[in-house]
């Protein structure tokens, strides 16, 4: 329903630290586009690094400000105006409900035109990150009553049969293609293969995430790092193998050393949202160990790494995961469909706040004392 006098509830960063509930107009619908009646949209860590100031993330582009906040979203359509498919080509309708992913690609540079991953584009759109509301129709982000979207995005079906809450969970689970990634380009001494050790490096939601998705794959293993007794009781529940509640590095490596015997794991996965994790990760893998950087989407600071003792002498393989893999959303739906019955998915969400509330949520969120924060209309 359109009006003039229609007004549309948002929250907006606006400066470092610095959110504020603001009133859009209801926007007038361009050819190929749509609006989402927002459902529920999760807080990420990126979201928690743009709240403290770190603008500049992957590609040096800054987070253009004012901007509305929230890229792990579910909704149902509200408006089509044309054509709408879903990622496999599918039409979608008005009623339907709907998981977009976070990036549009360009499809014109060099990056798109020779199959790079989405988020490789050189000059992509990151719904609730790197399109501020300063301009119309200003709602793209998810932490507003609706999300405005354009051509060239990314749209996924999510049942009627599972809760909308955790449609926020596909965004990050789509992130975990980099443990099939790790798989697929092993050798037979090199990780990741079944009965490998994983090990979790700051197991908040995005780290739970890649546990989850480890254990399913069929980690031997699997130890969740975290100074959080909240959150590491979590990862016991899905499975983890072994914990150890310390972010001191020498604490962890000793514990390490004892729970493989001093030879190291196979896959360190970190997820710690902090630089110095991933010298913390090249420390703690075995000889001819791999390392996946899943946790700095930010930019804060230079840490000092040793090339010799950390990376050359191990044989150490790196791979940083710049994003989510939008081939990994309708698996990972199929993923979250076939186990509903059978993991504690419920327990990743701590907390649920209106928006209105959106002070106290962001201050959960920042907090040891949650997992997966969400906010809704």
């Amino acid at each position: 329903m359109r009006g003039k006098n229609r007004k549309v509830k948002a929250v907006t960063l606006e400066a470092k630290g610095l959110l504020t509930i603001k009133d859009y107009p209801y926007p007038d619908l361009d050819e190929n586009c749509a609006i989402i009646k927002m459902e529920y949209s999760g807080i990420c860590g990126t979201d928690k690094h743009s709240f403290e100031g770190y603008f500049h993330q992957k590609g040096g582009r800054p987070i253009p400000l004012p901007v509305i906040q929230g890229h792990e979203n579910v909704g149902i359509i509200e408006e089509i105006r044309g054509n709408l498919l879903d990622h496999d080509g599918q039409e979608l309708f008005v009623g339907d409900r709907v998981v977009p992913a976070p990036n549009i690609s360009c499809g014109k540079c060099f990056a798109c035109r020779n199959n790079r991953p989405y988020y490789y584009c050189e000059c992509k759109l990151d719904y609730g990150n790197n399109i501020g509301a300063g301009k119309e129709p200003h709602i793209f982000g998810g932490w507003s009553e609706y999300l405005y979207i354009i051509p060239g995005s990314h749209l996924f079906k999510y049942p009627d049969n599972l809760d909308p809450q955790f449609g926020t969970f596909i965004e990050p689970l789509s992130v975990t293609g980099c443990l099939d990634k790790a798989r697929q380009w092993s050798s037979e001494w090199e990780p990741f293969r079944s009965g490998d050790s994983v090990a979790i490096l700051g197991t908040g939601p995005i780290g739970l995430f890649h546990l989850i998705k480890a254990n399913l794959m069929g980690a031997g293993k699997l130890i969740s790092i975290d100074p959080s007794k909240f959150r590491t009781s979590i990862a016991e529940d899905f499975g983890a193998t072994n914990i150890i509640i310390s972010n001191d590095k020498d604490e962890i490596k000793d514990n390490i050393n004892k729970i493989t015997d001093n030879f190291g794991v196979d896959l360190v996965v970190d997820c710690s949202g902090v630089a110095e994790g991933f010298g913390i990760a090249l420390d703690l893998i075995r000889e001819g160990g791999m390392v996946l950087e899943v946790g700095i989407f930010s930019n804060s600071h230079d840490i000092l790494i040793n090339p010799h003792s950390q990376i050359l002498e191990k044989s150490a393989r790196v791979i940083g995961v710049g994003g989510d893999d939008i081939s990994q959303y309708y698996p990972s739906i199929k993923l979250l469909d076939r186990t509903i019955d059978k993991l504690p998915w419920s327990k990743i969400i701590s907390h649920n706040f209106s928006i209105d509330n959106i002070h106290e949520a962001m201050n959960t969120a920042m907090s040891d004392k949650s997992m997966k924060v969400l906010v809704n209309p």
